[in-house]
């Protein structure tokens, strides 16, 4: 297969099956003579990159499922053979999509239809110039994938204007979603409307929201530091939990111990050379008792002091 998208195919109810995450799903559609298929990413009609890309179907009866996976800087195909009951998993994972260019994207599931046998197909030649074909025949010429650019549709058009020649029984439909970078954001806490960063009186606990666009089968981690000194305070694990159109994640923070100051907390993620951060700075009052009764903890893991 030309390109370089390597797809973790699965069938299901056999030894070989990939477990996919729990992702949102964006959308389940009946083929006409195909499968029925759930796409899913990061959150509903985005995949920030670096986050598993599943998909999923059922009743594909007709042979081999083929998926095009069409975006800016990327052009590939991947085959994946349905169990005896119809069922097919693909997995792109993290690996994979770091690679993709931000932009919107295309997947276009091709069903080989009653004679089993996939008519539409492509090649790239040796500089790179890719053409679709109808079996042996050039469709269309579209040029190397770094001409590909965010708007997917006139390729995806080309694909479909190819399924209605005659003699083609294949069957493609297509979904659209969009490919970002990681991005974690705060809720704004403060009260005041020119000073935009949380605060609490030393002794109590504050807890500190924001959204991303990450899935929820990450975990993000957050660090906290003297803003005067820089010194390294702790670290906590945070989940992502499902939002609406954003992903949501929380943690709380005892600020039992922890002297008055200004401190600089750092929610982030890393998976597969993929980095997300976000920051805010979380202002400590003094309390009315400036006697700290035990050492500060507040759910971080602190780092290992080393014994005398």
């Amino acid at each position: 297969m030309p390109g370089g998208i390597q797809g973790h195919a699965a069938v299901i109810g056999t030894k070989r099956a990939v477990p996919v995450v729990v992702l949102v799903a964006i959308l389940l559609l009946c083929m006409p003579a195909a499968a029925s298929v759930t796409f899913t990413t990061s959150t509903p009609q985005t995949l920030a990159k670096g986050d598993t890309l599943a998909i999923s179907g059922t009743g594909a009866q007709n042979g081999s499922v083929t998926v095009w996976v069409i975006g800016r800087n990327c052009f590939d195909t991947v085959t994946t053979e349905p169990d005896k009951d119809g069922n097919f998993i693909l997995v792109l994972p993290p690996e994979e999509t770091a690679r993709f260019s931000s932009g919107r994207y295309a997947v276009v599931i091709q069903d080989p239809g009653a004679n089993g046998k996939a008519e539409i197909g492509w090649r790239a030649d040796s500089p790179g110039n890719i053409s679709l074909l109808n079996g042996q025949t050039v469709l269309v010429d579209i040029g190397p994938t770094q001409g590909i650019t965010a708007n997917v549709e006139p390729v995806v058009r080309s694909l479909e204007e190819g399924v209605a020649l005659s003699g083609t029984d294949d069957v493609l439909t297509p979904y659209y979603f969009f490919i970002e970078e990681p991005t974690i954001s705060f809720d704004q806490r403060s009260a005041a409307p020119d000073d935009p960063f949380p605060e609490v009186t030393a002794g109590e606990k504050i807890t500190i929201r924001g959204t991303t666009n990450i899935g929820t089968e990450n975990f993000l981690h957050a660090d906290l530091r003297n803003l005067d000194t820089s010194s390294f305070i702790g670290t906590q694990k945070i989940p992502v939990v499902a939002g609406g159109q954003k992903n949501r994640w929380s943690f709380i923070l005892d600020t039992t111990g922890l002297p008055s100051g200004e401190y600089f907390v750092t929610v982030g993620w890393m998976k597969s050379n993929t980095t997300g951060t976000g920051s805010t700075i979380v202002c400590v009052l003094p309390g009315q008792c400036l006697t700290l009764v035990r050492p500060f903890s507040g759910g971080f893991i602190l780092p290992a002091v080393s014994g005398t």
